[in-house]
């Protein structure tokens, strides 16, 4: 009986007696991500009906100010820098020696006609800032057991209304996602295809973006070389840079 009464207890103030809330899943995926420098290798293959595309490049990034700069290195594109300053993101075009800012809806189309939106690649605050988190029923995504949490919108300025996640139990990846408009309709997939473990961090290698309103697209984007906290001059990411 007691037991019973322990139960109604928890219940009545709105606590878990077993598992985490979806707010602290999510804090253990800000764990997972924690880092203060980044730089990588990656490739990037959008698929297009019948048609593929390859882009290569090469990533540094630093958690203070939010910043990073993507240099491509494929021919098509050899010297186009992207460079992102928190919310803000200029691109160097290196034929016509010149550099644009990208803001406002041109942020919602796709990075090189990818899947990736420019508004995607800047997403960087914290989701429970912006979203209410509900959890639901608990699944499993290629054998990996997952949390499935809700996140639904609180304030206007955020790429998707509503998103599901389903996030490992173990790795603290969320291994699927779905984002959805406020009317309701599917706008994305993403899905990590591979992983590793670099130190004590669980990281998606490999994964994959389907754009629902286009059809038979989807973009897939590899990370190699990838090395996390190294020294890392600031300089890197100035508009200076963007032109040399």
């Amino acid at each position: 009986m007691k037991r019973n009464c322990i139960c109604i207890a928890m219940a009545a103030l709105g606590v878990r007696a077993f598992g985490l809330t979806g707010e602290e899943i999510l804090a253990k995926m800000d764990l997972n991500r924690d880092h203060a420098t980044i730089s990588a290798r990656a490739t990037m293959t959008i698929h297009i009906g019948n048609e593929v595309r390859t882009k290569s490049m090469v990533i540094k990034g630093m958690t203070k100010g939010n910043k990073s700069i993507v240099e491509f290195t494929n021919p098509e594109d050899r010297g186009a820098k992207y460079l992102m300053l928190d919310n803000n993101l200029w691109i160097y075009f290196p034929d016509e020696q010149d550099v644009v800012k990208i803001s406002g809806h041109m942020l919602k189309e796709g990075m090189m006609g990818s899947d990736v939106s420019y508004e995607d690649a800047l997403e960087t605050d914290k989701l429970s800032a912006k979203y209410a988190i509900s959890l639901a029923a608990d699944d499993t995504v290629n054998g990996n057991p997952c949390h499935v949490i809700n996140l639904t919108a609180t304030v206007r300025d955020v790429p998707y209304y509503r998103r599901t996640m389903w996030v490992g139990k173990q790795d603290f990846i969320a291994w699927k996602e779905e984002m959805y408009a406020r009317s309701g309709k599917l706008l994305k997939v993403s899905r990590v295809l591979a992983a590793r473990k670099i130190g004590a961090r669980q990281v998606p290698m490999k994964s994959e973006m389907e754009n629902k309103l286009r059809a038979d697209s989807k973009t897939t984007f590899e990370m190699t070389d990838l090395i996390f906290d190294a020294p890392m001059d600031e300089e890197l990411f100035t508009i200076r840079y963007l032109r040399r």
